[in-house]
């Protein structure tokens, strides 16, 4: 059986496709919440892919590139410490922000994704 970590592992890795949108798909189900903490929340697979939406054309984001930095599992809660890196669709670089995730798996998909991030460092990053 596939562990906690590999599943998030996986999804990270995978999330730099089509702006995530197949990695969401895959991992997430109709319930599953996604809280950038102070930025957003969403609720299931179309939310959180319209969310993508909005920031591909809001902020020109065709992707994100994850880095790991750290990843540890308790239980079926998985703690990332990652850097995202936003790319155009030409893959020049947008920005990059450090943060601290929190990822619940039940069975093999993530139910529940919470991101804490510097605020202000978002603020920047939307200014351009």
């Amino acid at each position: 059986m596939i562990t906690p970590i590999e599943i998030v592992s996986e999804f990270c890795t995978a999330f730099d496709e089509d702006g995530g949108r197949p990695a969401i798909r895959r991992w997430f189900t109709p319930e599953t919440v996604w809280t950038n903490v102070g930025i957003s929340s969403t609720t299931g697979i179309d939310e959180a892919i319209g969310m993508v939406d909005e920031l591909e054309k809001s902020m020109g984001i065709a992707t994100v590139r994850i880095e790991m930095l750290s990843i540890a599992a308790d239980g079926n809660r998985v703690l990332t410490e990652r850097l995202d890196i936003f790319e155009r669709a030409d893959g020049s670089e947008i920005g990059r922000v450090s943060l601290m995730g929190i990822y619940e798996i039940e069975g093999e998909r993530i139910v529940a994704w919470r991101d804490y991030v510097d605020v202000n460092a978002i603020t920047k990053l939307a200014a351009g």
